[in-house]
């Protein structure tokens, strides 16, 4: 049993059937797989929505993220009148993204917000093209969307590309030779990065993400256990404070049972020594 395909089909159900499939997967794997699957966290209400719509609707998802691509690239090029269209643009796609999923008003805000982050960051879109979204994104334009612990499981920004938007067409009818470069090379500023630079930077990131990833999981994991030890320890020390209890109620029990018993000897000693006096008189009264 993979782990992700199993995540996969967690976050394609309801948010309110989530715990019981986990945990009916769970009890289906084998053990280690078991404590994997345990950890994976039940998504909001907002991303959940954006699961469901980037597998209900990929297309429509997959035209709002062909945005950011677009945006970006008019940014560059300081177009100043394609970058007012591709707004306007975005405003409907996000719209109609979010017609109709009857959400109240905040989870709305959550969702669309989270779409924004992700047209504006590829590591947002590579986020909500997982599929597996266990919280909303958001966005504030100058710095990069921190999704560490926003998807299940780790992902690879490669595994989940950002659409490209389409090539802008020389006079000949080929591409334009500058829009394939600047698709694949990055903006000269100073030093120039190689590639085999850059592969080797983004293979760095990618293990440093995956590693924060993991060291993510380990903790939650751990959190996991110390929360059972503790609710553990609650009940035993609660289990304690009732035999204590207990034991203090049967120590005063028993002094008290001893107490009668003295007691009852001594009325016992008396009532022997009476019936011997009575007996005594019987045999007195008897002789005379």
């Amino acid at each position: 049993m993979d782990l992700r395909d199993v995540a996969g089909e967690l976050y394609s159900v309801a948010p309110g059937d989530f715990i019981a499939r986990r945990n009916a997967a769970a009890a289906q794997a084998d053990r280690s797989t078991a404590k994997q699957i345990k950890t994976l966290r039940k998504p909001s209400a907002s991303a959940a929505a954006i699961n469901a719509l980037t597998r209900e609707h990929p297309d429509l998802v997959g035209d709002v993220l062909e945005i950011g691509s677009r945006m970006r690239d008019a940014f560059a090029s300081r177009d100043r009148a394609e970058i007012r269209a591709l707004t306007q643009e975005r405003q409907r796609l996000l719209q109609r993204a979010t017609d109709g999923l009857d959400l109240s008003p905040a989870v709305q805000r959550e969702v669309e917000e989270t779409l924004q982050a992700a047209v504006i960051d590829p590591a947002a879109a590579a986020a909500v093209r997982s599929g597996m979204l266990v919280r909303a994104l958001e966005s504030t334009g100058l710095e990069q969307v921190d999704v560490s612990d926003a998807v299940a499981l780790p992902i690879d920004i490669e595994d989940f590309p950002a659409p490209r938007p389409g090539r802008r067409k020389s006079q000949s009818g080929g591409e334009d030779a500058g829009a394939a470069e600047a698709d694949d090379e990055p903006a000269e500023e100073g030093h120039t990065e190689s590639p085999s630079e850059r592969r080797e930077r983004q293979r760095r990131i990618r293990a440093a993400e995956k590693a924060v990833a993991r060291a993510r999981e380990d903790a939650e994991a751990l959190d996991d256990e110390l929360d059972e030890t503790v609710d553990r320890r609650g009940d035993l020390e609660a289990e304690r404070d009732s035999l204590q209890r207990r034991l203090q109620r049967i120590t005063d029990d028993l002094s008290e049972a001893r107490a009668a018993e003295r007691e009852l000897r001594t009325r016992i000693s008396d009532a022997q020594r009476a019936v011997r006096d009575a007996e005594k008189a019987l045999r007195d009264a008897r002789d005379d």
